[in-house]
């Protein structure tokens, strides 16, 4: 009888430890989601010291990131060629299409206003290749890291690679039909001043926005999928709210849409100078405002969620 007790009391003094270390493992699981990254055995049941660091691992992730410039600009080279492989014109379809949609856009609305010809086609086609590419960023942002899914569950990448992969590409469309551009203000004899180069420093702050923003939107959509649509049909009705294919001024009070639309002030600050060789203060302001609480908040929400983002995808 006492053999029995003591193999019974070993029996469940056995069963009692597997359930322990079980319990250990399932917390050292969750403490590993939920962004420690020490092993399970350096995790006690009370009190523990962590190791990470998560605003210099983000840090770490932004510069690692622009380290590796080889990656992700071949990474855009090969995602443009793909997007036109197999055309007879090629990437010449990016600077084709938005000359016939610009042109087409000036047809139609230049007849609905009493603007110069000219004045107004380069107001209209400067407003329109800004828009485009922050359009294509906001919307591209949205599903960065879901299309990336494969690499960082194969490959121990920065985040960051795919984002300015993103940019890269998008940076290269807007250089192809920038060029187009400057064909076409020569054409409509809208020949471009000194005091355009204000523009260029509008150009480098839209850059560097789009960093933020596809962090932002690529991390919210990762956990939140209806996003994406959402942000999709937001901007189909932005391209509207935002005066690209109308003046502000010819709108008497309803032109306070445009005064509350941030893309009008990312707009101005491009192609104001380009237009009349100086912006409005008031344009400058708000946008180095939007960039300065977007770049804060994007940057903590990065170091808070970058650990969990994989376990989204």
């Amino acid at each position: 009888m006492p053999s029995e007790i003591r193999a019974l009391g070993s029996t469940s003094s056995n069963d009692l430890g597997v359930k322990t270390n079980q319990s250990r493992k399932i917390k050292a699981l969750a403490e590993f989601k939920n962004g420690d990254s020490r092993p399970a055995s350096e995790m006690t049941d009370n009190i523990y010291i962590s190791k990470s660091n998560p605003i210099g691992d983000a840090w770490r992730d932004l510069a690692e990131g622009v380290a590796r410039v080889t990656l992700w600009s071949n990474l855009g080279f090969q995602e443009i060629k793909q997007t036109y492989r197999g055309s007879l014109l090629g990437t010449a379809w990016i600077v084709l299409s938005f000359l016939i949609f610009g042109a087409g856009l000036i047809w139609f609305f230049g007849a609905l206003t009493s603007r110069d010809a000219a004045w107004f086609g380069a107001y209209l086609l400067i407003g329109l290749w800004v828009f485009q590419y922050v359009s294509t960023t906001i919307v591209g942002g949205c599903t960065v890291f879901i299309t990336a899914e494969g690499w960082l569950r194969s490959q121990r990448l920065p985040l960051s690679v795919f984002v300015y992969k993103l940019i890269f590409r998008n940076v290269f469309n807007l250089a192809m039909t920038g060029a187009a551009l400057l064909v076409a203000l020569a054409i409509l004899q809208r020949p471009l001043t000194l005091g355009a180069l204000w523009a260029i420093p509008g150009l480098i702050v839209i850059v560097y926005t789009s960093v933020w923003v596809i962090l932002l939107l690529g991390l919210i959509t990762a956990r939140l999928r209806d996003l994406q649509h959402v942000v999709t049909t937001v901007m189909r009705f932005a391209f509207f709210a935002t005066p690209v294919i109308w003046v502000a001024s010819d709108l008497g009070s309803r032109a306070l849409i445009a005064d509350y639309n941030p893309f009008t002030h990312f707009i101005a600050v491009v192609r104001d100078p380009m237009l009349d060789g100086q912006v409005a203060a008031i344009h400058w302001m708000v946008v180095l405002c939007i960039t300065a609480i977007g770049t804060m908040t994007t940057f903590f929400l990065f170091a808070r969620f970058r650990r969990s983002l994989i376990f989204w995808l």
